[in-house]
C-alpha cells in the first residue's frame, strides 16, 4: 500500500511539475527580460523564508487533497493522469466511459476548489508573514537566480 501511495504522489507530483515548468515557459516568453532584484534585508528575506515554509506546507496538503479528490471519484491518479492529457492533445486517442468521464470532470471541479482555497491560503500565508505578493515573487526570483540570495535564505531556514 505504501509504495502504491508513494508511485501515486510521484505521478501527482509531476503533473504539477509540469504543469509549473509549462506554464513558468509560457510566462518567460510573454515577459520581456528584467534585472532581477538582489538588495533585500535580512528582515525581508526573514519574512520570505517564513512565508516560503508555509507555502511549502499548503501545496503539500493540497497536493494530498488533490489526490484525495481524484480517488475519491473512483480513478487512480495515473488514469487521472492519462484522462488529462488526452483532454491536453487532442491527436491523443483514450477510450473512456460515460462513468469514468463523468468522475474526471468531478474530480476537475473538486481540485480546481481545491487549487482556488490554496491560493487563497497562499496570500493568506505571505500576508501573514508580512510581505505582499508581488513582494514574495521579486525574492523568489531573486532565490532562484541568484546563488547568494539562495544561501542567505537557506540559513534562514535552518
Amino acid at each position: 500500500m505504501f509504495k502504491t501511495k508513494s508511485k501515486i504522489h510521484n505521478l501527482l507530483a509531476f503533473l504539477f511539475v509540469f504543469a509549473f515548468v509549462f506554464s513558468a515557459a509560457a510566462q518567460q516568453q510573454q515577459m520581456p527580460e528584467r534585472e532581477v532584484r538582489t538588495d533585500f534585508s535580512d528582515e525581508e528575506l526573514e519574512m520570505f523564508a517564513e512565508a516560503a515554509q508555509e507555502v511549502q506546507v499548503i501545496q503539500q496538503q493540497n497536493q494530498q487533497n488533490m489526490v484525495e479528490a481524484i480517488e475519491g471519484e473512483g480513478l487512480t491518479v495515473e488514469e487521472f493522469n492519462q484522462m488529462f492529457e488526452a483532454m491536453q492533445n487532442p491527436e491523443a486517442e483514450m477510450e473512456a466511459t460515460a462513468e469514468e468521464e463523468e468522475a474526471f470532470d468531478n474530480a476537475m471541479q473538486a481540485i480546481n476548489r481545491v487549487q482556488e482555497e490554496g491560493d487563497r491560503e497562499v496570500q493568506e500565508a505571505i500576508e501573514g508573514a508580512g510581505l505582499s505578493y508581488q513582494e514574495y515573487e521579486e525574492i523568489m526570483m531573486a532565490y532562484q537566480q541568484d546563488p547568494e540570495i539562495q544561501q542567505r535564505v537557506n540559513e534562514l531556514m535552518r
